[in-house]
């Protein structure tokens, strides 16, 4: 029974400290397959798969994120938003830098991210 339950321990160790490796890419965005390109199809999954790792779908709804849960409506509905890509690069860049009492987080987007998140809500 000692064994059973040093094996398990061990196990959990081991489970805890692989969550810490980080995913391929950066440490805060999700493993994208490497066949898919950055351009087109491939540059809009990987921004509804950012839209959703980011916690995007709390704040703001967007239909083609597949999801509801947990929205609260903070942010506005960005379904058929229209980015001008110039603005939201600076806005996904630094918010506050933008509006200074906005309630957006700083998500320490980087320039491949923000591209995408762009094509996805373009898409």
């Amino acid at each position: 029974m000692l064994k059973l339950s040093a094996g398990l321990a061990l196990l959990a160790l081991l489970l805890l400290a692989v969550s810490f490796v980080p995913w391929r890419g950066t440490a805060n965005s999700p493993a994208v397959d490497a066949s898919v390109e950055a351009t087109g199809a491939g540059a809009v999954a990987e921004g509804r798969a950012l839209f959703l790792a980011k916690g995007c779908p709390s704040c703001h709804r967007h239909d083609d994120a597949g999801t509801e849960s947990g929205f609260i409506g903070i942010g506005p509905d960005l379904t058929n938003y229209e980015p001008d890509p110039e603005f939201v690069r600076r806005w996904l860049r630094d918010p506050q830098a933008v509006r200074p009492t906005t309630v957006m987080p700083n998500l320490e987007l980087d320039e491949t991210e923000i591209d995408a998140l762009i094509s996805f809500l373009g898409s």
